[in-house]
């Protein structure tokens, strides 16, 4: 799987331990995508906006609010995670499915995005 940020050159064949290495360092920007394909993937892009929502959601995780989602290169249809994940959700979902472990799709609630 090859994982691209926004800060970061892509990485090919990422590897469990450098993906948690770069996401637990915070060093990769306001995006990251784990891509199995071009159309098989899982995405996250940080949503930080001067809001009271976002002010909040940052006082009581200790993290700025994410957005994930998530394509299936079998299907036409893009999900999005019901509101806002941590960066440690994030990493848990990202190794999860870098190891081919399906309990990422049942820990979240997903809904059809609109894209």
């Amino acid at each position: 799987m090859q994982l691209t940020t926004e800060e970061l050159d892509p990485i090919d064949d990422v590897t469990q331990e450098v993906l948690r290495e770069i996401l637990e360092s915070d060093v990769f920007g306001k995006f990251a995508i784990l891509a199995d394909s071009e159309t098989s993937f899982i995405q996250a892009a940080s949503d930080w906006q001067p809001t009271d929502e976002c002010r909040q959601f940052l006082k009581q995780n200790d993290s700025d609010p994410w957005i994930l989602e998530y394509h299936a290169g079998d299907t036409n249809t893009h999900f999005r995670a019901n509101g806002y994940k941590t960066l440690n959700d994030l990493i848990d979902t990202f190794t999860r499915y870098l190891i081919g472990d399906d309990s990422w799709r049942s820990n979240i609630d997903w809904q059809i995005a609109n894209v």
